[in-house]
């Protein structure tokens, strides 16, 4: 029961730093962008910086399922396993449909 506890801790540990990573990442890039497009204009730079920023920051919550999916595989946690793989579905549909709307992309 100990090592079960420990790897669920370990588990919270480091979906905490990564998504810590991905939302500071993601405003330093932001940020970037913002501030370039303010002292120069649109530009190729500001843009790529602005559009890095938000693909970290919508990357990230999908990052953290893959990471536990990992993590409930390697704990042999069977039932946080089906739930991962429901919710990486649910976000791979949400993503794919998106990128089918007339627009997008």
């Amino acid at each position: 029961m100990r090592t079960a506890n420990e790897a669920l801790l370990r588990l919270e540990m480091r979906l905490g730093r990564l998504l810590q990573t991905g939302v500071i990442s993601s405003a330093v890039c932001l940020a970037a962008g913002l501030l370039y497009w303010m002292m120069r204009g649109a530009s190729p730079a500001s843009d790529t910086a602005l559009t890095l920023g938000l693909i970290l920051l919508m990357a990230t919550p999908i990052v953290r399922v893959l990471v536990s999916l990992i993590a409930y595989i390697r704990m042999r946690d069977w039932f946080f396993v089906a739930t991962t793989v429901m919710v990486f579905v649910l976000l791979a549909v949400t993503i794919a449909l998106a990128l089918m709307k007339p627009g997008a992309a």
